[in-house]
């Protein structure tokens, strides 16, 4: 991984502007999922976003613009638009099982590219380094998550829709494990690296959004004991991680990992609430796409 890059520079200076993700990509003129993935460095900012982005934050534009290595090795304007996308993506779906596995220093280059069916030059045509990968698959990882999660918005009850967005993030499936065990990868890198750092909060933006949208509505209702948001939001989202990684490392089933957050959610309900919520069976989609 790398400790500084005109990437990091971005993140720093949003970081230090106190804004959010949502409010910095709309002065940019893009979309949330598009500032997600720019500075994750799946997209790449176009000239007037990095304009926009110094004039936002004081940045000295400059700080935030490609080296002339790496301008001269970036990707043929041609090829960048959705067929670049597309391929970039495969690379990262190749790439994600690979390091859940086998760990980022375990696989290489030429470990992806066999995988992937191409070669290790075209590898590197669409990704600058294996890094530039590895921090791709945790905004995939994250997206894969939200879409796993976004039928509960369909559950008009607050209460029951924070427990099925808790079961679903928990139920053992390969695909949860797969989203922990790269959770568990980024957590442990995020104290030496700033670019896995700051991937990760931007994941967490996409995480916050969903779980947000559930607890203010659930405190508008009456349905949470709540004052604010975000002292819920914290405390939730870091018991869900604490026995995600129990679940990860194989001290506690899924069955006891959702009877345990129901438990723990309950306490957050108001009482009429809380005796619905304890007894309520979620209607959960069996066939839910990434």
């Amino acid at each position: 991984m790398v400790s500084h890059s005109p990437l990091s520079a971005a993140r720093d200076a949003i970081t230090a502007s106190g804004l959010r993700h949502n409010e910095v990509a709309a002065y940019l003129g893009i979309d949330a999922p598009k500032l997600s993935k720019s500075l994750s460095g799946v997209r790449r900012f176009s000239q007037t976003e990095l304009e926009r982005l110094a004039e936002l934050t004081g940045v000295d534009v400059e700080a935030l613009r490609p080296s002339p290595k790496e301008r001269h090795t970036s990707p043929n304007p041609r090829h960048s638009g959705e067929e670049f996308a597309l391929r970039q993506q495969k690379i990262v779906d190749t790439a994600w099982p690979l390091f859940t596995s086998r760990g980022y220093q375990a696989v290489t280059i030429a470990d992806i590219a066999r995988s992937a069916g191409i070669s290790t030059s075209a590898v590197l045509y669409y990704f600058q380094s294996k890094n530039d990968i590895f921090i791709a698959t945790l905004d995939r990882c994250s997206e894969q998550a939200a879409g796993r999660r976004s039928f509960v918005a369909e559950i008009p009850n607050p209460a029951e829709r924070l427990l099925t967005f808790a079961e679903v993030t928990l139920d053992g499936s390969p695909e949860s494990f797969r989203e922990w065990t790269t959770w568990a990868q980024f957590w442990a890198s995020s104290t030496a690296f700033e670019d896995a750092k700051h991937a990760t909060v931007v994941a967490y933006a996409r995480w916050e959004k969903q779980m947000r949208s559930i607890v203010e509505d659930g405190i508008a209702t009456g349905c949470f004991n709540a004052q604010a948001p975000e002292p819920m939001i914290n405390a939730v989202t870091a018991m869900i991680d604490g026995l995600g990684v129990r679940m990860l490392a194989g001290t506690l089933s899924p069955a006891a990992a959702k009877d345990a957050v129901t438990a723990y959610l309950n306490t957050w309900m108001e009482p009429p609430d809380a005796k619905e919520f304890v007894s309520a069976t979620p209607t959960r989609k069996e066939n839910y796409s990434p």
